[in-house]
């Protein structure tokens, strides 16, 4: 009885201790500077002025932007916002902090499967190549809904191959509950990037993995009950259009492109390559299409066709194929780990990370001189009016952009001498937790990359917002939700369904009851004025404009 007791305790001991341990991760990783710089345009301010409505109005039932039903997204990571601005208040931080848990519960995650499906070394080095490459770890540092999401589906493939694997229904119950959960996060995407794959993995292996049909069930009930909810109280409420519009929206995205956001057809295999450095380049080497009842294999199915998937959607986002950034890192993990346990040599794979950081070293250098050399890049490239303003202004060179690239060189220089000394699995784990470490001394990069893109823009919705409470703030000519956000709008002083106005509309109305401003981008300044004589020109920054209306009166 005694020897029971301490070996419970011992494994709470270490049960506690990794829960510590990968919260230490996290907060080192990932929690730093996460409020050091504004929310970008659109996706982070876009979803966190959900939040902010949401919270402003009181209605939780539905997702609103702009205060009139925003149909493109479910409500859980809205939740998971308006929860983290209730207690913190309305802010950067508060809008991105949903997903430093998100972190926590991947890297978590990550070391439990690779636990389970062989040993904790492989869950370690699965945690260190997905920290450790360069878009997934960066993810984590925003505010967008693709982290959350591409856990629940991940979580729900692994439990559901435990399923099938070992029968047992808890798993199928778990795994139609995670995906219902996605199906909450980004919509009915979350079924597809599950099912397609998890099919074709059945089907390949069907004379081992054919589900029996008490585990179908058990999984259709949990995912019914999981993702038919929001839905479920949209109609006992009466607001079957929003489920109109939003069925209407997820057909048209897969169908169309959004403007700005095309690109060719390999974009996302670029993306993913260049992006999941240094796990991509590993997983090459692991990569095979030969069919077997291994959760590897079905990791290989789900990059295969969520490459193949968001490669013939119209739409080209960079974070449309990040469920990718689980298979890749697998993948490589799982090539480093067999190669460490049959003691096989690791000096191509450690080769190709070494040149990779020294190339990666060489990039962040240059990208550091380019941004306090702005004047190069104006006299020597072509771009757009836009482009051409924002860099031309002016702002003070910082010796911090160059930090990046003088700390990849000198880990470079420390993994080389290890590889020298044939320590090639410390250079390719050590290269992952470079990346990793590294990524913090970007601030000051993305900082100055803000300040060109959309801080003027900010400034002067702030600034009109510190002048005037009811106040409403439209752009002209472009796309923003900058101005809902930081201009602080409020809907309960909307009348007349004025959020709902055209540009031609606010500019020429009489009698409204609330000052109206104008933004635009600074080129446009003179045709706007010449489109509508009815405004006054106020104010430039960085590479945008601010106007009003001549004949502003707010009325009492």
């Amino acid at each position: 009885m005694e020897t029971s007791r301490k070996t419970f305790a011992s494994k709470l001991i270490l049960k506690v201790n990794i829960y510590i341990y990968f919260m230490m991760i996290t907060v080192v990783l990932i929690l730093p500077f996460l409020g050091a710089f504004h929310l970008f345009d659109w996706d982070e301010v876009n979803f966190a002025e959900c939040a902010r409505e949401m919270i402003q109005t009181g209605d939780y039932s539905q997702v609103m932007i702009n205060f009139v039903p925003f149909w493109e997204k479910p409500p859980l990571f809205i939740w998971m916002q308006a929860i983290s601005m209730k207690a913190l208040g309305i802010s950067e931080f508060a809008a991105r902090l949903p997903n430093v848990f998100a972190a926590f519960f991947t890297f978590l995650f990550l070391f439990k499967a690779g636990k389970e499906l062989k040993n904790p070394k492989l869950g370690l080095i699965w945690v260190i190549a997905y920290a450790g490459s360069f878009l997934p770890n960066i993810y984590f540092h925003s505010g967008i809904i693709d982290p959350w999401f591409n856990l629940f589906i991940i979580t729900g493939l692994y439990f559901g191959f435990k399923g099938i694997k070992g029968g047992q229904l808890k798993y199928h119950l778990i795994s139609g509950t995670l995906i219902g959960l996605s199906i909450l996060t980004k919509g009915p995407v979350g079924l597809i990037l599950f099912a397609v794959p998890f099919v074709l993995f059945i089907l390949l292996n069907r004379k081992v993995a054919l589900p029996k049909w008490a585990g179908i069930l058990s999984f259709s009930v949990s995912f019914l009950l999981i993702g038919g909810l929001w839905f479920f109280l949209l109609l006992i409420q009466g607001k079957e259009q929003v489920i109109y519009e939003f069925i209407d929206y997820q057909v048209r995205l897969f169908q169309t492109k959004d403007a700005g956001h095309g690109g060719p057809i390999y974009y996302h295999f670029l993306v993913l390559l260049l992006g999941c450095f240094p796990a991509s380049f590993i997983a090459l080497r692991r990569f095979s299409f030969r069919p077997k009842y291994s959760f590897e294999f079905l990791m290989t199915l789900t990059l295969l066709f969520t490459l193949l998937l968001f490669s013939v959607v119209q739409t080209k986002i960079i974070h449309y194929s990040s469920l990718c950034y689980f298979p890749i890192t697998f993948l490589a993990a799982s090539y480093v780990f067999d190669k460490l346990e049959n003691k096989s040599s690791l000096k191509a794979s450690a080769r190709i990370v070494l040149i990779g950081l020294f190339l990666l070293g060489i990039i962040f250098t240059l990208f550091g001189w380019a941004l306090n050399h702005p004047e190069f890049i104006l006299n020597n490239f072509k771009m757009n009016s836009f482009t051409k303003d924002s860099l031309s202004q002016n702002l003070a060179p910082s010796l911090l952009f160059y930090l990046p690239g003088i700390f990849v060189f000198l880990a470079a220089l420390l993994l080389y001498f290890n590889y020298l000394k044939e320590q090639r699995a410390l250079v390719l784990l050590g290269g992952s937790l470079t990346v990793a470490v590294g990524i913090l001394t970007l601030i000051p990069l993305v900082q100055r990359i803000e300040n060109y893109s959309q801080r003027g823009h900010v400034a002067l919705c702030e600034s009109v917002q510190m002048q005037h409470k009811n106040v409403l703030i439209h752009p002209i000519g472009f796309k923003s939700f900058v101005p809902l956000f930081y201009g602080l709008q409020s809907g309960t002083i909307m009348k007349n369904d004025l959020e709902a106005m055209d540009e031609f509309n606010l500019v020429n109305t009489k009698g409204l009851n609330k000052f109206v401003y104008f933004t635009s981008k600074a080129y446009k300044k003179k045709e706007i004025l010449e489109l509508y004589p009815n405004l006054i020109f106020v104010d430039e920054k960085g590479g945008f404009c601010l106007y009003r209306k001549k004949d502003q009166i707010l009325l009492k």
